[in-house]
């Protein structure tokens, strides 16, 4: 007897599982990453760690990921140094910049309102994706969510620094969504762990070269570097960031770039979690409805049954069978 085959829509429904599962893993290790950053920063300069993290980050992968090095190739090699550059070397110089200079709850809510509303537009103008009203409410929900979630820690003047700050966070963000949304051709050709790979040497080249020239780095600094706190911080970025960042590319390939960057919606929940088990944080009721929001947000955009024309059609199907039993 023939074995019987897997219907296409189960098989498809099993990949979307296991892809909702990985959305969920990413936004976990995203949500939790600050904390690492946090404590790295209290030794070492902030650039300084973000190098130090993508040059262990690149040996490891170069030594560990067969054919880490194929993104470099010729055919594909001018295009995995800009997206390297952008995603990473450009976006976190001009972030960690931007953040000397505004509060933290107004540089979350720039970064993390921009990143999917600034892949969403990039996908668009870049043809990879057709906008839909399902993008539309997903990020309208939850840009509601992020300001309702930063509202009370976001505080803003108009000094010079702060303006110049809060459009070098901007910059940032959008020259990471212009990364990942130029990202995506190159994962027809090469894995997402390949391409971890190299961004991961692209970083750790660009990014040291910006803190020596412009960070205090000495004797000390290296020292410090190897003391607990800062080895903790880098090896939790190493292992959990560069899984987290294999999945998103992984996401940018199979949804793209606009669905994946929908982390941006449940990554603040997991962190506002952990600051209040953590660090005793307070969670009030504008926080627990951005939360919410943000969630409701994020299972629109990964669960097509919530989806607003499948929501609309339950409905009917609903009513008339009131209808039917009246």
């Amino acid at each position: 007897m023939e074995a019987k085959k897997t219907p296409k829509k189960t098989i498809k429904k099993a990949q979307m599982s296991k892809r909702a599962l990985l959305f969920l893993l990413m936004s976990l290790i995203w949500g939790s990453h600050w904390i690492a950053i946090k404590i790295g920063v209290a030794s070492v300069p902030p650039v300084f760690l973000a190098a130090a993290r993508y040059l262990v980050t690149a040996i490891i992968l170069v030594i560990v990921i067969p054919g880490a090095w194929k993104p470099f190739s010729p055919k594909m090699l001018t295009r995995t140094v800009c997206t390297g550059l952008l995603a990473i070397v450009g976006s976190f110089a001009l972030l960690f910049w931007g953040m000397q200079y505004v509060d933290s709850g107004v540089s979350a809510l720039i970064n993390l309102s921009v990143v999917p509303i600034g892949l969403f537009g990039l996908t668009v103008a870049f043809g990879q994706e057709a906008p839909t009203l399902r993008h539309v409410i997903c990020l309208a929900i939850g840009i509601c969510g992020l300001f309702a979630l930063f509202a009370g820690r976001a505080s803003f003047s108009l000094a010079n620094n702060e303006i110049m700050g809060a459009a070098s966070i901007l910059a940032g963000t959008l020259l990471y969504c212009l990364g990942s949304v130029l990202s995506r051709p190159l994962l027809t050709d090469c894995s997402p762990m390949q391409l971890s790979a190299a961004h991961a040497v692209v970083g750790a080249i660009g990014l040291g070269l910006i803190s020596l020239s412009t960070e205090a780095i000495s004797g000390h600094t290296f020292r410090n570097v190897i003391q607990p706190a800062p080895i903790f911080a880098i090896g939790f970025l190493v292992i959990f960031g560069t899984i987290a960042y294999a999945i998103y590319l992984s996401l940018v390939r199979d949804w793209g770039a606009s669905a994946a960057g929908l982390y941006a919606f449940v990554s603040p929940v997991v962190a506002l979690i952990l600051g209040s088990i953590i660090f005793g944080e307070p969670i009030g009721a504008a926080k627990l409805a951005g939360a919410a929001l943000l969630l409701l947000a994020a299972a629109i955009a990964t669960n097509r049954a919530l989806a607003p024309r499948h929501l609309c059609g339950f409905a009917k199907q609903q009513i008339s069978g009131l209808r039917k039993s009246a």
